[in-house]
């Protein structure tokens, strides 16, 4: 099996692809234009990041956001 995509929940993609790239010398693959998904070169796995939003619109039961305070 081969683990293609992880994707991170953000509240803002360009910053989040920007601040990945800097920090660890990843080329950014891709950015949509309406800047609510974006991918990292990571070699066989991507590293991807999407808007909330996108993940409010496809998940009914909620989702988990990269910047979300853990439950306790």
């Amino acid at each position: 099996m081969k683990f293609g995509y992880m994707i991170i929940y953000v509240p803002d993609v360009a910053a989040s692809l920007q601040f990945f790239s800097s920090a660890f010398g990843l080329n950014i693959r891709f950015l949509h234009e309406s800047a609510t998904y974006g991918e990292l070169e990571t070699g066989e796995t991507a590293l991807a990041f999407a808007a909330n939003e996108l993940a409010a619109m496809n998940f009914s039961t909620g989702h988990v956001s990269a910047h979300s305070p853990p439950n306790r």
